[in-house]
C-alpha cells in the first residue's frame, strides 16, 4: 500500500508525503521538497502505519488528505511515483547513481535532475 499527500500549510521546506507498507519490511514515510515526482528528501520508518500517520499529522496531514497510488513496480524505487530503478538492479548488478525510467513499457536511461 502507498499513499501521498500534499502539506496543505508547510512549516518547513516540506510540502509532499508518502508513505510505503512493504509487508513485512515495516511502512516508510518519506518527505519531499517539491509537488513533482522525485526522490523524496528523507525517509522514517516504522512498524505500524499508525505510527507513521500519526508522524504525517506533525506536518497537518491528515487521514482525508492521503490519495491511494499503486505500489512500486519490483526492484523500482518506492519513493518515486513513476517507476523508476537503478539500472542493473533486475539482474543483480546495481549500478548505483544510474538511474533508468519505465517509458513505453521500455527501460530508458533516467538523470533524477531530469523532468518526469
Amino acid at each position: 500500500m502507498r499513499k501521498i499527500a500534499q502539506v496543505a500549510a508547510p512549516t518547513s521546506e516540506v510540502v509532499r508525503l508518502m508513505i510505503h507498507a512493504d509487508g513485512d519490511n515495516g511502512v516508510y514515510l518519506f518527505g519531499y521538497n517539491t509537488l513533482e515526482d522525485s526522490s523524496s528528501l528523507w525517509d522514517y520508518w516504522f512498524e505500524k502505519v499508525a505510527d507513521a500517520e500519526a508522524t504525517a499529522e506533525e506536518y497537518g496531514v491528515t487521514g482525508s488528505d492521503w490519495q491511494f497510488i499503486a505500489d512500486p513496480l519490483e526492484n523500482c524505487q518506492q519513493d518515486w511515483i513513476t517507476p523508476v530503478r537503478v539500472k542493473g538492479r533486475a539482474e543483480n548488478q546495481p549500478q548505483w547513481g544510474q538511474f533508468e525510467k519505465l517509458v513505453n513499457n521500455e527501460w530508458v536511461a533516467f538523470s533524477p535532475t531530469q523532468k518526469l
